[in-house]
């Protein structure tokens, strides 16, 4: 029985630390005296240990789906047989390095300078600190700790269901766009983003610039992307529109 939906913030994150082994010796020795006692405390542990294996599963999965991906599209390096080297680890040191070489042209050498810039300037937001309260509540913040760790596919799925009941609500827009744009779709970033920095009174409005104007970046509307850069106020901003010129 999934208890975590009643877990207030707080306890989420002690139960977290305890997990992670974030602790010290002391907190960790009172925490596994009251875990003793307490039987609805060890039910969330366990509940909330699942909750994270099950992210970082399949975080982890998505990764290596990535990794294999990049291998198949990389060409393949021949290797002269080993009895042509008097030393095989020099031998694999050139391999890896001939590799790392190709890798870098076939991912970074056919980019376009706009994509370079984007490479070189994106970081995905961190994320919001998360609650685990009401039912709706634990939805969008259960879509957090996925979004926090990676599996951004798994934090769209959440949040696009709840957007469908809060369509302008500018903190789903926001994150909304912020996903898409981490799995790489920029067009469909742009769509949710547009959406908050449209809201004047939303506390996103200038991330929301920001990350349009590298979404527009990436998809080549350099002129637009200035535009949303210019507004979004960093600093950063200034030295991709100076590289631009």
């Amino acid at each position: 029985m999934d208890t975590t939906d009643n877990i207030s913030q707080q306890e989420f994150e002690r139960i977290e630390s305890y997990i992670l082994g974030l602790m010290t010796d002391e907190e960790k020795k009172s925490f596994e005296e009251e875990l003793n006692l307490d039987p609805k405390l060890r039910a969330n542990v366990k509940d909330i240990k699942v909750l994270l294996q099950e992210v970082e599963r399949a975080s982890l999965k998505e990764s290596l789906d990535e990794y294999h991906s990049e291998l198949k599209a990389t060409p393949v390096i021949p290797i002269l047989p080993e009895r042509q080297f008097k030393w095989k680890p020099l031998a694999i040191a050139a391999s890896v390095l001939l590799l790392l070489a190709v890798s870098f042209w076939v991912f970074v050498g056919n980019s376009t300078e706009n994509e370079k810039l984007f490479m070189a300037y994106y970081l995905p937001d961190p994320g919001m600190v998360t609650a685990m309260g009401t039912n709706t509540d634990y939805e969008f913040d259960r879509g957090m700790v996925d979004y926090k760790t990676g599996d951004y596919q798994a934090a769209i799925t959440r949040w696009e269901k709840l957007l469908a009941q809060k369509p302008d609500n500018d903190t789903l827009n926001y994150f909304l766009g912020s996903a898409f744009l981490a799995v790489g779709n920029p067009d469909q970033a742009k769509a949710y983003l547009e959406k908050t920095a449209q809201v004047e009174s939303s506390i996103f409005q200038k991330e929301a610039y920001w990350y349009l104007g590298l979404s527009l970046l990436k998809s080549e509307k350099t002129e637009e992307a200035i535009k949303f850069l210019q507004n979004s106020g960093r600093k950063e901003a200034t030295e991709i529109i100076e590289k631009l010129k």
